[in-house]
């Protein structure tokens, strides 16, 4: 087991974490890291996910662990996250909200658990009633409060990377060296074999069907009304900034 502080992703939903996730693990153990990805238990309890990831913190190692990618604002009620390194990926929150609208009333897998399917279909249903800008609008304080929780989470955070998912798709050789510098690897042709495949951020045009929709940052200038970008920069313009966002 490696003795390097353990290491864990933090980000938000619809930001590319899950391939951010897989790209760390592949990272960390070269590293030398084991892993240990606190999500899979989170999706294999019968508790909710924000439960069994503050639960967690009591077993977390000090050094050797990667503990994969926290997407919830509850990493708030997790001060071990101090005592880690973090990787912290973020994405432009006007297109988070689109993004997920897209996921959650067409394109995300129906899960197989009966009780969280009856929850799924409904949600479903309930989404596909409503118009994007609707939605757009319903959930811009909620992604105002996610973008504060990170930033407060780096304020005084001494060992933190920050990514963003505009250079992840559009100059992916440079967003992974920036982590293989703050990880202290080098870049060998053996790792970026393996990293080959996750980076690949290719798409053939837009299905909306598709979890990987589309890729190109900005589309919520493409999907939303004026008025209501409008109004998601009115909202999220003060936190975006601190994240050189602009509106």
């Amino acid at each position: 087991m490696s003795d390097l502080k353990s290491l864990m992703g933090v980000s938000m939903h619809k930001a590319g974490s899950s391939v951010t996730n897989g790209i760390l693990k592949t990272f960390s153990q070269a590293c030398g890291y084991e892993i240990d990805d606190i999500s899979i238990a989170a999706g294999q309890s019968d508790k909710p996910a924000p439960e069994v990831f503050v639960a967690a913190q009591d077993q977390m190692k000090p050094t050797g662990v990667y503990y994969g990618m926290a997407r919830g604002p509850y990493v708030k009620d997790m001060p071990a996250l101090a005592g880690l390194r973090l990787v912290v990926q973020l994405r432009d929150p006007r297109d988070c909200i689109t993004s997920a609208y897209f996921s959650y009333s067409k394109s995300h897998v129906p899960p197989k658990d009966p009780e969280q399917l009856r929850k799924f279909e409904a949600r479903r249903e309930r989404l596909q009633q409503k118009t994007i800008d609707d939605f757009a609008q319903a959930n811009a304080r909620n992604y105002r409060m996610r973008m504060k929780v990170l930033s407060d989470l780096l304020a005084d955070h001494p060992d933190a990377l920050v990514l963003k998912y505009e250079e992840m798709v559009t100059d992916t050789d440079t967003w992974m060296n920036r982590i293989a510098a703050f990880l202290n690897i080098p870049m060998t042709d053996d790792l970026r074999a393996k990293l080959a495949e996750q980076g690949d951020f290719s798409t053939s045009g837009e299905d909306v069907s598709k979890h990987k929709r589309q890729v190109t940052p900005g589309d919520h200038a493409r999907k939303l009304a004026p008025e209501t970008v409008a109004e998601l920069n009115r909202v999220l313009g003060p936190v975006m900034d601190r994240f050189d966002y602009h509106v």
